[in-house]
């Protein structure tokens, strides 16, 4: 049966509104497009911090809609987790809630306070040696951030149908796009403003999905720092291939894509180390950062895979009085995929059962009373117990807000650790242990015997090679070992280049003839002069000991007490 749906996408810079008419899981038509620009200060990752600016942004793109649609909200936020989960077959939308249910606290750590919504989809099902599984997308979302879109819609008077996950929306399109041939694999980015989606397919099966922040905005911004631009010509320049090829050198270009493509290529490299068999063999690209000038070359070049883009959207009709070209079309793909499949963060059962609870604490309250007032005049032993447990009740209030508290504090940690997580990655591309090279020139200064010369020295990332030439093979061999035995020297190895005498002239009684040069080294060095020299080449692996690579991970808080944990194990004695 057809059904006629509104399906907005809000976002931090631009609000678009799509009417279609929902035929089946797999087909649209869509009868109109909109968008409009996001108010300022009223959206904040995700959250709608000023309903009332955002609904009548949105009221002037559905007059006249509003009243034969239902609304489907398309939600894009870091605050909403998701995590692939691998379960055992089971049959039936119930069964699959139960097991996640059940397993919440394991896929998502907060999600004992309460306050997340939880939805999924199937990706596929497969087999393996231990039977027949399913894999699944599960997503959590905060519980207040989904409700500022129901207050959006109570603003505009339009019934919620669903409430989806940009990461859903764009997955269920890109099913119907896909080859059925599961052998085929392809990396599909949607490249966005401030995120970049990044899907890899086996066929139309989707077996991994992750976003990084990054986006066009990443190198618009850079273009602007390395060019000196206004962002407008920035924008400009990377919309014009051939400009762009004359005005930014290939080491510009490569430093304003660093972040974007090495982002995506770390998340490849993890599909490789998963999957070795499966090879990417193509690359798909849309969304607004598909426009930038030359990104499809650099994909191809660092990726290895050749670069296409939609040409039509399989399961999408378009209406001749929607005026919407392909193009166009590539920017609305988050609201036709939430009309296809949306995942379901949907709480309007949840505000159902509130209401009702409320309804029932107001009775139960009542009740209480007229019982207070009963017993009081019966008895001042009930008196008493009341007292008594209305102090437990203050008492349970206190250690709630504790609680609280203490989520917060947790809540804040764990965004710290991601984003400390987040810079370390970057900062450990960057890091070199050449800095030690400059204790390691003190130190040279301080070891090397008199007499004896640098001729070359190179270095590169902690990697040092020194040649010297000297006459003293003892005082060489001492040295090197002290400069081995250093602390930050991780390996080192010496090897002879050249043994060579020095030509002795003698006189008529047989005495040795100096020339200026030997005559001078024999005067300041008459301890150290031979008429032989040696040249050798060092090598030493340098180590900055006080530098740890690598992210960390948020450590997991038991709810159990270290009081709690010794009286426990003083009992398992």
């Amino acid at each position: 049966m057809d059904q006629r749906l509104l399906s907005i996408y809000i976002g931090a810079e631009v609000i678009r509104v799509v009417d279609a008419t929902r035929k089946s899981a797999t087909s649209i038509t869509v009868n109109s497009v909109d968008e409009v620009s996001t108010p300022a200060g009223s959206f904040d990752d995700g959250y709608i911090t000023d309903v009332l600016e955002i609904a009548s942004a949105i009221r002037s793109k559905i007059i006249g809609k509003s009243n034969k649609a239902k609304a489907i909200f398309t939600v894009s936020s870091k605050k909403i987790a998701s995590k692939e989960v691998v379960l055992p077959y089971v049959n039936g939308k119930k069964k699959i809630d139960s097991v996640l249910t059940a397993n919440s606290s394991e896929y998502f750590p907060m999600s004992t306070t309460g306050d997340f919504i939880f939805a999924y989809n199937v990706m596929e099902t497969f087999q393996d040696d231990d039977g027949k599984k399913l894999r699944i997308n599960a997503v959590a979302a905060p519980k207040d951030l989904i409700e500022g879109y129901y207050e959006i819609a109570d603003e505009l008077k339009l019934s919620v149908y669903d409430i989806d996950y940009v990461g859903n929306s764009v997955q269920q399109l890109l099913k119907l796009q896909m080859s059925s041939n599961e052998s085929e694999t392809n990396l599909v980015l949607q490249i966005e403003k401030d995120a970049t989606f990044v899907n890899i397919m086996a066929g139309k099966d989707i077996i991994l999905q992750r976003s990084v922040p990054y986006g066009k905005n990443a190198v618009i911004n850079s273009i602007m720092e390395i060019k000196k631009l206004t962002e407008k010509e920035a924008i400009e320049l990377l919309r014009d291939k051939d400009r762009m090829y004359r005005s930014v050198s290939d080491e510009e270009y490569s430093e304003a894509v660093r972040y974007l493509i090495s982002s995506i290529g770390r998340i490849v490299e993890y599909h490789r180390s998963r999957n070795p068999e499966r090879i990417i063999d193509g690359i798909k690209v849309f969304g607004e950062g598909a426009s930038i000038a030359g990104i499809d070359e650099v994909l191809r070049q660092e990726l290895g895979a050749e670069v296409t883009r939609f040409s039509t959207l399989n399961g999408i009709k378009v209406s001749q009085k929607s005026y919407l070209s392909a193009d166009q079309a590539l920017r609305f793909l988050a609201c036709f995929g939430a009309i296809l499949n949306p995942i379901g963060l949907k709480i309007g059962k949840e505000k159902s059962r509130e209401a009702s609870s409320a309804m029932v604490d107001k009775l139960l309250i009542a009740v209480i009373v007229i019982a207070f007032i009963v017993m009081a005049s019966i008895s001042g032993y009930y008196e008493f117990k009341y007292i008594g447990r209305k102090n437990d009740v203050e008492f349970k209030k206190q250690k709630i807000s504790e609680m609280e508290i203490a989520e917060q504090v947790a809540n804040e940690y764990d965004e710290t650790v991601e984003a400390y997580n987040i810079v370390k990655t970057f900062v450990d591309t960057t890091h070199s242990d050449n800095v030690m090279l400059y204790q390691f020139f003190n130190d040279l200064e301080k070891l090397i015997p008199e007499g004896t010369t640098i001729d070359k020295l190179s270095a590169l990332d902690g990697y040092v090679e020194v040649t010297v030439k000297t006459q003293s093979k003892e005082a060489v061999a001492d040295s090197f070992i002290k400069i081995k035995n250093l602390k930050y020297i991780q390996n080192a190895f010496i090897e002879v280049v050249e043994e060579k005498d020095k030509d002795i002239v003698l006189d008529e009684k047989g005495q040795i003839v100096l020339d200026e040069e030997l005559e001078a080294l024999k005067e300041s060095l008459p301890y150290n002069y031979s008429d032989h020299f040696d040249e050798y080449r060092l090598k030493f692996y340098l180590k900055d000991l006080d530098y740890v690579a690598g992210t960390v991970e948020a450590e997991r808080v038991t709810e159990t007490s270290p009081e709690e944990n010794a009286e426990a194990e003083g009992g398992a004695e």
